[in-house]
């Protein structure tokens, strides 16, 4: 037992393992994250539509308007 704790020290405290690990750590997030993206759907603006009351003014102008032809023919 003695003999193996300086040996895995040195290999974990190795530059080439310390930076593959790092390298690994990176690529495999990244995949994470690929098989996970979803693409953003945009809102889209809807506009409100107001229910459309015929105001008095254009009952008197169609009634008019048939007065006219009436008396116009």
């Amino acid at each position: 037992m003695k003999e193996i704790i300086p040996v895995v020290i040195a290999v974990l405290t190795n530059k080439k393992v310390i930076i593959t690990a790092v390298i690994i750590f990176l690529y495999l997030d990244f995949c994470s994250y690929i098989v996970r993206y979803r693409k953003k759907i945009k809102p889209t603006k809807t506009k409100k539509i107001v229910p459309a009351s015929p105001p008095p003014a254009e009952k008197a102008s169609s009634e008019s308007e048939g007065g006219e032809e009436s008396s116009s023919e």
